[in-house]
């Protein structure tokens, strides 16, 4: 085995690690980062130069039980933003960026920053106006800045940034990624405008901290125009829209929207005001190739309105003052503080299936879960998109009065789950899965994480009275805990725990930290009376999982008349169990509800 070692002036430092037999792995240490220590080895997808083994805290941080939400590694803070943006009726943009930095600790000389590629840097300045160096490579996103001098714990600075380019893209721009088999969409595309970054489309300081932000949009006349924050200001000098914003919580989700858009005000006692934006021009050159797209911006406006209501009553009360709802010519959704980007094709009404009303309150549901309540560390990512997965499919059981539709979208993801377990990665890898040639993000994070909390669900049930009081309370709980702070996986655990009144190790280490899904093969029979009373013998085989894999899984039993709700704790490979039953059972089914991530099979006695 051979090493060789990197060290910088700022602590960081790496191993590369070449073993005689086998592969190089490298080890690196940045006390920049809140998982100081990474093991590193060489990637295995195209284009991929690294992969990481593992990541974890230092010693230290370990031993003294630092969270990760509390941690504040970055040398610099960003105290707020001032953004001063001009759009074109071109859409041409340009803008104008004042960034206030506060020192905490070393000088730093060069500060690290990200800014979309296609973006053009003209100028880097002091607050005063004297020129800054900075380096750029060309078609490159790192922008380094020189500052006038070292910025030392406490103090602070301020720089400009001047820049121009492509962020918008528009008609005949649109990148190719529409499906043909769902028509030629490209002469209706080309009554949109697009966002080619949402996040990178001004200068970003490394690191997830929030900040407080001002905006100023000059935008045409005859475009509508939304952003995140509170319109304080709107005024119209000739052909142009001055508009002032100002962010109502620190956040590091800034965006916008812009287009040839309709409006929809939206006006309900039980919600703050929402504004539906949408594209009806494109939409009746749509219909044109899709006959069966019926248009369906009521029901977008209705699901937005609902589910923003809905999410009230169940996490507790919203953050902001309005909510825009504003359409994109993409297949994704993506939220903001106060604004939510939807997709067009939940426009169409195309689907009937509960999928366009779980997908726009999942959008809406990420301003409790992502925005109200921030992940703490990528391997959190899933209280963001596994709560607001949940959450989406909640609200379309509800509001759909579906059961069915419900629980077949949960069977669809567990059996993909099932699928790839051969690939599986633990929720609790979070971002990495997407840098594991082993991982499914998606299917990780949201679906299985969705899951999860549908578990809970069942878990916390009243088996006999059906109340989902004590879950409500416990989603309820969290949120208000941890509304507008980061939360970690463990905050959500204990939390949990207060609510099921007992240690819940044991749940999140299998579906949280593990990837087993079990299998349940079940059988039952029933001794003729004795006394007027019945004996039940259950059995229940359990496989594809460790030895001591454990849940407590709800059994229906139907009777002649009536049925009844009770939970055995499936353990290791078998489990059996005598039940006394007051009447003759007809039926019985393990998990109803579809309520454990398992495969359940039946056999006979």
């Amino acid at each position: 085995m051979t090493a060789l070692l990197n060290r910088t002036t700022t602590g960081f430092f790496a191993a590369y690690i070449q073993r005689k037999r086998g592969e190089s792995v490298m080890i690196q240490v940045d006390p920049l980062a809140t998982e100081e220590v990474i093991l590193y080895r060489r990637g295995k997808m195209v284009g991929q130069r690294t992969e990481t083994v593992c990541q974890f805290e230092r010693a230290q941080d370990l031993m003294s039980g630092v969270s990760i939400a509390n941690e504040q590694p970055e040398p610099l803070a960003v105290a707020g933003y001032n953004i001063d943006a001009t759009i074109t009726s071109s859409y041409k943009f340009s803008a104008r960026t004042t960034i206030k930095l506060v020192g905490r600790f070393e000088p730093q000389l060069w500060i690290p920053f990200y800014l979309y590629d296609e973006l053009d840097v003209d100028s880097v300045l002091t607050e005063s106006g004297t020129p800054l160096t900075y380096f750029r490579k060309d078609h490159f996103g790192g922008l380094w800045i020189r500052l006038a001098e070292p910025i030392a714990a406490g103090k602070t600075q301020a720089i400009r940034v001047v820049y121009h380019g492509s962020l918008i893209g528009f008609g005949s721009a649109l990148p190719p990624m529409y499906d043909e088999s769902m028509g030629n969409y490209r002469t209706a595309l080309d009554a949109w405008a697009f966002i080619k970054d949402t996040e990178a489309w001004y200068p970003r300081y490394r690191g997830d901290e929030v900040f407080d932000v001002t905006l100023t949009f000059h935008t045409p006349k005859d475009l509508r125009f939304s952003s995140i924050g509170r319109l304080v200001q709107a005024d119209t000098q000739g052909n142009t829209v001055v508009t002032k914003w100002a962010s109502e919580l620190p956040t590091n989700q800034v965006s916008f929207n812009i287009g040839s858009f309709d409006e929809v005000k939206i006006t309900d006692q039980r919600i703050p005001p929402v504004t539906i934006q949408l594209n009806t021009e494109a939409h009746s050159l749509i219909r044109r190739y899709i006959p069966t797209a019926r248009g369906a911006a009521q029901d977008v406006g209705t699901d937005v309105a609902n589910s923003l209501s809905f999410f009230t009553s169940a996490f507790g009360p919203p953050l902001f003052h309005h909510y825009y709802a504003t359409e994109i010519p993409y297949f994704h959704g993506q939220a903001f503080p106060g604004m939510i980007h939807l997709s067009f094709i939940t426009f169409l009404g195309l689907r009937d299936n509960g999928e366009d009303e779980s997908f726009r309150a999942h959008e809406m549901a990420h301003q409790w879960w992502g925005i109200g309540v921030e992940p703490a560390s990528y391997r959190d990512a899933w209280l963001s998109e596994g709560f607001a997965e949940f959450a989406g499919m909640w609200y379309m059981q509800l509001i759909l009065n579906d059961n069915d539709k419900y629980f077949k979208m949960l069977r669809q993801s567990r059996d993909e789950i099932r699928r790839q377990r051969d690939k599986a990665v633990p929720i609790g890898l979070g971002y990495r899965a997407m840098e594991s040639w082993r991982g499914n993000y998606a299917l990780t994070t949201y679906q299985k994480g969705a899951w999860v909390l549908h578990m809970l669900r069942n878990m916390m049930l009243d088996s006999r009275t059906m109340s989902e009081d004590r879950f409500k309370a416990m989603m309820r709980n969290f949120y208000e805990t941890y509304r507008g702070k980061r939360a970690t996986t463990l905050d959500f655990q204990r939390v949990v725990e207060q609510h099921v009144g007992r240690p819940m190790d044991w749940f999140f280490d299998q579906w949280v930290y593990g990837t087993a899904v079990p299998t349940y093969t079940f059988a039952w029979k029933v001794d003729p009376p004795e006394g007027g009373k019945y004996t039940a013998h259950l059995r229940v085989k359990q496989t594809d999982v460790p030895d001591g894999f454990a849940m407590f899984v709800p059994l229906r039993i139907k009777f002649g008349q009536g049925e009844a709700l009770v939970r055995l704790l499936v353990r290791g490979p078998l489990t059996e169990q005598d039940i006394t039953l007051p009447a003759e059972a007809t039926a019985m089914e393990l998990s109803p509800f579809e309520s454990v991530l398992a495969v359940v099979k039946t056999e006979g006695w």
